[in-house]
């Protein structure tokens, strides 16, 4: 009896960089990002990472992506040292990033087996939905699973990043499921497991480094074809 049968699950709920496709080809397209500004760029790095800290001190008002965008156009101007006002750095975000990312990921290439594997849960009854921090940007569509993905949304949504146990909370409301019977699958075990698992959810590291401890990983995996072992 595999894993999904034995804990009960009806979702399989997945990270998509470095998950469903390697690091180092959202890194290369990280560099693109670098122009042509590399001082936004630079702010805008420092203005999520500071995001990730406070969020859970200070609340987001509101709580949807509108707040989110907004808080993260007033970090980002700051850090500017208020050379433009929240608008601008807004407006100028969209365009150095999310809408250069909805170009940058038509060629990316899925794990060996994560399709097939995709397949086999899907035809098993389990739903399977995706929750990244960044918008989809077409990566579904690229990696050829937009049609076995029945959920899949963006962290920004819910007002807060990984590893916010409210941005998990909100993918719950989302999938109207109760926690316990979802498994959570990330490359991230701070962002992706321990978020997960302070919702109440299973949870699954991807992972080259299987031989450290990560002792809020259900399961630790080093590939999709051991993954598929494990939970079929």
């Amino acid at each position: 009896m595999g894993y999904l049968q034995e804990k009960g699950i009806k979702v399989l709920a997945l990270d998509i960089d470095g998950t469903l496709y390697p690091k180092r080809m959202l890194n290369v397209r990280m560099v693109r990002s670098l122009f042509p500004s590399l001082t936004l760029a630079m702010a805008f790095n420092w203005a999520r990472k500071e995001y990730r800290r406070v969020q859970d001190l200070h609340p987001t008002s509101p709580e949807n992506r509108e707040g989110l965008i907004h808080r993260q156009a007033q970090l980002v101007a700051s850090r500017l040292g208020g050379r433009r006002t929240a608008d601008q750095v807004k407006a100028a975000v969209e365009r150095q990033f999310y809408q250069a990312w909805e170009r940058s990921f038509l060629s990316i290439k899925a794990y060996p087996a994560m399709v097939e594997t995709l397949e086999q849960v899907h035809s098993q009854g389990v739903k399977i939905a995706v929750f990244s921090d960044f918008p989809m940007a077409g990566k579904l569509q690229t990696l050829g699973i937009d049609g076995l993905v029945d959920d899949a949304h963006s962290s920004e949504e819910s007002g807060y990043l990984k590893p916010s146990v409210k941005a998990f909370f909100f993918l719950l409301d989302c999938l109207q499921e109760n926690p316990s019977q979802v498994l959570y699958m990330g490359d991230s075990y701070t962002k992706d497991c321990r978020g997960a698992k302070q919702a109440g959810m299973h949870s699954c590291l991807i992972t080259k480094d299987t031989h450290k401890s990560f002792p809020e990983a259900d399961l630790v995996v080093s590939s999709w074809k051991e993954f598929a072992s494990l939970v079929l």
